[in-house]
């Protein structure tokens, strides 16, 4: 399954079509992403997907940490990313939720000390979406070097 672009408002995932209404400004988004199964196929997919809807994303680099709230044999690989859109809040959430699954996210994978791909909305608009995820050291590095990547440029 793939997913494509945003045309006229409708978002493609497989056979089925999602309505996103665009409104208003612009907003700018921080992204987690993160994987521990299969990590380099599942971030470079995860990437692709995400540089289809956001064409201005920019991803900070890839470290990697322990596991948080539950047990896993495979060290997690982690990026912050950070775009802009004129998607509402709640089509950002639903898109990042295709995209895992069309990249093989189960809900009953956790259990198994498995994430294939998780992609989290972080900050929407200057609000702080994620407090907890936000304040984490990798989540931090991510976003200063994202900040200096821009104001170098």
């Amino acid at each position: 399954m793939y997913l494509t672009k945003i045309q006229n408002n409708f978002v493609s995932h497989g056979k089925n079509t999602y309505f996103c209404a665009q409104k208003g400004m612009p907003k700018e988004c921080f992204i987690g992403l993160g994987s521990n199964e299969n990590t380099a196929s599942n971030m470079i997919s995860a990437q692709k997907d995400l540089l289809r809807f956001f064409p201005d994303i920019r991803f900070s680099s890839l470290l990697q940490t322990r596991p948080i709230g539950f047990c896993s044999p495979n060290p997690f690989f982690n990026m912050t990313a950070v775009c802009t859109t004129s998607l509402p809040l709640t089509g950002i959430r639903q898109l990042l939720k295709q995209i895992e699954m069309a990249l093989g996210r189960k809900p009953e994978d956790k259990a198994h000390g498995i994430v294939k791909i998780d992609l989290d909305l972080l900050a929407y608009d200057g609000q702080i979406l994620k407090p907890e995820d936000w304040e984490r050291p990798y989540v931090q590095e991510g976003v200063n070097e994202l900040s200096h990547k821009h104001a170098s440029r």
